[in-house]
């Protein structure tokens, strides 16, 4: 009579109503279970055995995982060595450019231009070293299946487990070795980068802090991996091949709870915001307010907890509408001299310079760029998602990343998503980013022809003199990394309409 380790094994099936027996797989020993269900009663055991480390492909086809990895292997690698080289024609930007450009002459200084510069290619660098640090983890886990051997851990250790358990396991696994992928870029940056663009390490969080940060946020992500888990786990269970649909109908219904909240609420993490009063409202600022028709009670201003970026805009939808203004958008944040540092003195806009920034902001509003803009990026998710809910349903997918028959419901959208599809987010990407791009040009241009053309010039020079990014930017950089243009274009593109406006001018005289 045999033995109860010659029996085979019973491998529970959750995702159909009946059992497949198959031997007990070897890569996995005999562990003890963290978990177990009184309810079930057979241990779940991974059987068969993933394509491992093979080269070699049976066949050159698709359909054969071992060559369907090096297929989705070199998907990434030209994605990566794509944005590489526009990193390097950025750097190559920022070593030819020895000076700032003439409209920006009077405003930065030599000193400005080569901080400015040593913070761009700090940038850059680090962004590249992202590219290249992902690319190099992503190709690990599939020839090696790294993925694969966090559900085998994941399975032997919760083998009386249901899938919503075991996929709840995985991901917080997942999780965690994500955050640890992260590791290498951040010494990169601390120990390299840092003191080769001298970044001052009083302005800088420290390699230890940092190190506490990312284990904070590896435990914190515990809470929100959990119980998204779950619901995602439900809604596939579910709704089968409807779940990209369901998912992309619920985001669409929290974007619009999210953009009417912020309408009624504002954004109170980045400061405390009270109404402004047309007693206390600039003549300027009220007289955009009025050529633009925006509801005089829903303006405010914002008292922000830290400096960051001075910006205003119009925030929620229909009637939930309101207009922030950050105060570090005011000439000394509208206090005295005594009540500010020493580095904020002089910085923000004048009055006539902040009506006609408020006026770029309104000339979104009223042409709707905002619900354009997230109607486009919601049409570019739906197609994710239609390709996630097709992909992940191909088995092949799983096993060229080493995983058996049996696998986390999850992880099929992560393979999707790294290794499917780096070439349609390149262009998706280019497309969302031109649109973007084009709304700022057309406010600039509709507030141009209401008048306020060399007022917001003088805005846009002010606020970069207060900032000092770099100014030049590769236009083939510009395409895939920037959603905004940068302040020299939008000041060119400015000078390009105040030239055309003359030449009309000209035209009708003669």
């Amino acid at each position: 009579m045999p033995s109860n380790s010659q029996l085979p094994y019973i491998l529970f099936s959750f995702e159909k109503n009946y059992l497949f027996p198959y031997t007990l797989n070897t890569r996995i020993g005999r562990m003890p279970p963290l978990y177990e269900d009184p309810i079930q009663g057979v241990a779940l055991r991974i059987v068969g055995n993933g394509i491992g480390t093979k080269m070699y492909p049976e066949s050159w086809s698709l359909s054969d995982p071992i060559f369907l990895r090096h297929v989705l292997v070199m998907i990434v690698v030209l994605y990566t060595a794509f944005h590489v080289i526009l990193c390097c024609r950025q750097l190559r930007v920022c070593k030819r450019e020895k000076k700032p450009p003439p409209e920006m002459e009077d405003v930065m200084s030599p000193e400005a231009f080569q901080q400015s510069k040593d913070r761009e290619m700090h940038s850059v660098w680090l962004q590249m070293s992202s590219y290249l640090f992902d690319a190099f983890f992503s190709i690990l886990d599939l020839y090696y299946g790294i993925l694969a051997e966090i559900w085998y851990v994941c399975v032997s250790w919760y083998s009386h487990a249901d899938m919503v358990w075991l996929n709840m396991a995985f991901m917080s696994i997942f999780t965690v070795y994500m955050v640890v992928r992260l590791l290498p870029q951040l010494f990169y940056e601390k120990l390299s980068l840092d003191p080769t663009y001298n970044v001052d390490p009083e302005k800088t969080a420290p390699l230890m802090g940092l190190l506490c940060t990312l284990a904070f946020v590896a435990v914190f992500l515990q809470l929100l991996v959990i119980p998204v888990t779950v619901i995602l786990v439900y809604i596939e269970q579910h709704t089968h091949w409807l779940f990209s649909l369901v998912v992309w109908f619920l985001l669409v219904l929290f974007t619009l709870l999210m953009m009417g909240l912020t309408g009624i609420f504002g954004v109170p993490c980045l400061g405390r915001s009270y109404k402004l009063e047309l007693e206390i409202m600039d003549d300027e600022l009220l007289t955009t307010l009025k050529v633009f028709g925006f509801p005089l009670d829903r303006v405010y201003m914002v008292h922000t907890f830290h400096v960051g970026r001075p910006t205003a805009w119009v925030m929620g939808l229909w009637c939930c509408l309101r207009l922030d203004i950050h105060d570090n958008l005011m000439f000394n944040r509208g206090l005295a001299v005594d009540d500010l540092p020493s580095t904020q003195v002089g910085s923000g806009l004048k009055e006539v310079e902040m009506a006609a920034f408020v006026a770029h902001q309104l000339a979104h509003w009223k042409k709707r760029h905002v619900p354009k803009a997230i109607a486009i990026i919601l049409v570019t998710l739906l197609v994710y998602f239609f390709i996630f809910g097709y992909a992940s349903s191909v088995q092949t997918l799983y096993k060229a990343a080493d995983f058996t028959d049996f696998y986390p419901q999850m992880i099929g959208y992560w393979l999707v998503y790294k290794y499917l599809l780096p070439p349609v987010h390149l262009i998706a990407t280019w497309i969302v980013y031109f649109f973007l791009r084009h709304f700022e040009y057309h406010a600039d241009s509709y507030t141009y022809h209401m008048g306020y053309g060399n007022h917001l010039k003088a805005a846009l020079l002010k606020l970069f003199a207060d900032s000092f990014v770099y100014p030049h930017i590769d236009h083939a950089y510009l395409m895939w990394h920037l959603t905004r243009p940068s302040s020299l274009q939008r000041i060119s593109n400015l000078e390009q309409l105040e030239d055309r406006n003359h030449q009309v001018s000209m035209i009708s005289l003669i």
